[in-house]
């Protein structure tokens, strides 16, 4: 289930403080990165990309939200990269990573699969469902525009708990953060500082629930293309 306020439809009202104060700090932490130009360009966009990755994919209702989000975005910078509706999703987790130095990310998979898909489903299980996530805001980073879900969320929980209990090869995130990308570079942009206004005067918020994961194998960059390996329910067995 997801409600949705956004963009154009009715505003939300005023985020919790501490929401704004943590969107704010990571803005902060990448805002002269963006304004000087010294971006993370996607130079991979829809080359073969393989990894193993725990993923969320959004509802339709979610996804059309966050779509609309998408349009006023690409009204102030029209070369961004956006991410299709069908590839948007939120990462839990990266199993086997891309670019992690894994020559040979099937073999791994193949040794090590079974024991992690084993420790998901009983973790996901184990978890009272269904998630509740909040997107209230937009920031820019270096690498991608994405929407932060609020803190704190229950998805943070579920990943410390597979961190514990799974023999991950690395780091099962690249950082705290439970968002959606929503754009990627392709060049510097035409004017940051206007791009920075406009990402921190939207106002909306998509609330919503997540029943099931999906474990994937990404075959295209970023998630362009991607394998179903297995479906796993929140508070439920393997579907």
């Amino acid at each position: 289930m997801t409600n949705i306020r956004a963009a154009d439809l009715p505003a939300a009202g005023l985020p919790d403080l501490a929401e704004q104060a943590q969107a704010v700090h990571i803005q902060a932490k990448h805002a002269a990165a963006v304004r000087a130009g010294r971006l993370q360009l996607a130079e991979q966009w829809g080359q073969p990309y393989l990894g193993y990755l725990l993923i969320h994919r959004p509802a339709p209702d979610t996804v059309t939200a966050l779509a609309a989000l998408q349009d006023q975005v690409v009204a102030t910078e029209p070369e961004l990269l956006r991410q299709p509706a069908a590839a948007l999703h939120a990462t839990v987790g990266f199993l086997i990573p891309p670019l992690a130095g894994a020559e040979r990310p099937d073999e791994i998979w193949q040794q090590r699969g079974a024991g992690w898909l084993a420790g998901i489903t009983a973790a996901a299980a184990a978890t009272t469902g269904p998630l509740r996530v909040s997107f209230r805001h937009l920031v820019a980073t270096d690498a991608a525009i994405i929407a932060v879900a609020a803190a704190p969320n229950p998805v943070v929980a579920l990943r410390s708990r597979l961190t514990a209990d799974l023999d991950l090869l690395w780091p099962l995130t690249k950082g705290p953060l439970v968002h959606v990308s929503l754009f990627r570079y392709r060049q510097p942009l035409r004017d940051p500082a206007r791009l920075l206004a406009a990402l921190s005067g939207l106002e909306f918020t998509i609330e919503t629930e997540i029943d099931e994961l999906l474990l994937v194998r990404e075959t295209s960059f970023p998630l362009l293309e991607y394998e179903l390996v297995q479906r796993v329910s929140i508070g439920g067995p393997v579907r």
